[in-house]
């Protein structure tokens, strides 16, 4: 493993161990990062940030994140944005959501973004893990929650849900 992998590891795991224990579904997260391999062009996908902070020129939510994700995926799509106490209502536009740590957000209004993307049937992840799996890292990341690499290993996405693999080979 290259320096820059093990630095891109250590950094994404803050984002995976935060959602874990703080502030949302470990596992939602996980499953919503494959939700990368299925976009087509044309595709929206929503970059929300819970905090309002000043933007730098190159940043990770506007800048970053966009240019990764269409290096990875190779796919002509669109970003919209959203940051602080905005977060749609309406999330059936979107085709995933990548969303931030939630550093600057409490349990309950994290809890309740990650309910709006489920009951809408809209992936969700956030900032490292989308990062982390787009540099193939992701599965070393969650080594240490051994029953999360079950359940990766045993669902995969499939355009609007998740569906197990064992049935599908069945």
């Amino acid at each position: 493993m290259t320096k820059i992998h093990l630095l891109i590891s250590f950094l994404t795991s803050f984002s995976i161990h935060f959602f874990a224990r703080y502030k949302g579904n470990l596992e939602t997260v996980v499953r919503g990062a494959r939700a990368l391999d299925t976009l087509e062009d044309g595709d929206t996908i929503l970059i929300s940030e819970g905090c309002t902070h000043h933007r730098q020129c190159d940043d990770i939510g506007t800048v970053k994140l966009p240019r990764w994700v269409c290096e990875y995926t190779g796919k002509d799509v669109s970003f919209e944005f959203t940051s602080g106490t905005e977060f749609p209502l309406d999330l059936t536009r979107y085709k995933m959501i990548i969303h931030c740590g939630g550093c600057m957000l409490n349990e309950r209004e994290m809890k309740y973004r990650l309910k709006c993307a489920d009951d809408a049937d809209i992936p969700i992840t956030n900032y490292g893990t989308a990062i982390a799996y787009m540099k193939g890292i992701l599965e070393r990341s969650i080594e240490i929650f051994p029953q999360l690499r079950k359940i990766n290993e045993r669902f995969i996405y499939k355009g609007d849900f998740y569906a197990d693999q064992k049935s599908d080979n069945e």
